[in-house]
């Protein structure tokens, strides 16, 4: 007597492993997903904002993320030519106030800038030199907290309100002026 072994036929576990191992093939080859998460594509924000512009794109002479008043979108400008292809909308949802990185709660005026030969006024503007330096100021989201950038920081201080962060500033400069 014949067993089935013997007939040369497969059994439901090898025929379950050899689809397995096909299906498994298959999605190392053709997908796209990938296992390294540090790949994975990273979210815009303020928090990030610096690393973010940094790890994306090369420039010369100056890279800035610049949000226009219509809409609070934002674009890419880099050695003040304004990258179209990254436009980020509604970055904010309220007006965001720009202050002067000091004490005296003194409003930033930005440049207006021409996207498609149209002038825009911008709400805000932050700006990386070819020395790495950043522009300076506390924002104010006024939803969603305060923000300190400066030069020193890789991100931003972030505070509940406006008058923290000043107190913090006063602090600082205080601590300053005493080790002196």
């Amino acid at each position: 007597m014949k067993s089935i072994r013997e007939k040369g036929s497969f059994t439901l576990i090898e025929l379950i492993i050899v689809v397995l191992i096909i299906f498994t093939t298959y999605f190392l080859m053709f997908s796209n997903s990938s296992f390294d998460m540090s790949k994975q594509k990273e979210k815009i924000g303020l928090e990030n904002l610096k690393s973010f512009l940094l790890n994306n794109y090369e420039f010369q002479k100056e890279l800035s993320f610049v949000c226009i008043e219509d809409d609070f979108t934002c674009f890419v400008k880099i050695d003040d030519i304004i990258n179209e292809g990254m436009k980020i909308e509604n970055f904010f949802s309220e007006m965001p106030e720009v202050y002067e990185y000091n004490k005296n709660e003194i409003r930033v005026e930005f440049d207006e800038v021409k996207i498609n030969d149209i002038n825009h006024d911008v709400v805000f503007e932050f700006k990386i030199n070819n020395d790495y330096k950043t522009n300076e100021f506390i924002l104010d989201t006024q939803n969603f907290g305060v923000y300190v950038f400066n030069s020193i920081y890789n991100k931003p201080k972030k505070y509940d309100d406006l008058q923290m962060a000043l107190e913090k500033f006063y602090l600082d400069e205080v601590e300053v002026r005493d080790a002196f």
